[in-house]
């Protein structure tokens, strides 16, 4: 289970950008999910959350936005979901695309509450 190496990588980047923001507590993480990063993402929110407890990100709560293929057609710029056989471009029929989404595996956002004005 490697989202559980993952969760642990997303935990420290968020601490080291909660330490440069003292004072502040992290209460939501984002992430993009992309269908081709291999990342299961019920297992990722279940090690986020697992491996959170008892630190100061235990509160956190864990986004995650999952994201489909998308390709590009090379001869008429179509941008298109392929099906599950064929990544021709549906308009044109060319062989020849590009993949543009589903490979992201990205912290898209930290959520931060400073401290109280005084």
């Amino acid at each position: 289970m490697h989202e559980l190496s993952i969760a642990s990588a997303i935990l420290d980047r968020v601490t080291a950008a909660a330490e440069q923001n003292a004072g502040a507590r992290v209460t939501k993480v984002g992430l993009r999910v992309g269908e081709l990063a291999s990342v299961d993402p019920d297992a990722l929110a279940f090690g986020f959350e697992a491996l959170a407890k008892g630190t100061a990100l235990a509160d956190a709560v864990l986004e995650i936005e999952y994201r489909k293929r998308k390709q590009r057609c090379t001869a008429c710029n179509l941008e298109f979901e392929p099906g599950e056989i064929s990544s021709n471009c549906p308009a044109c029929n060319h062989a020849d695309t590009v993949c543009i989404a589903g490979k992201e595996l990205d912290i898209s956002f930290i959520e931060v509450e400073g401290p109280p004005c005084a």
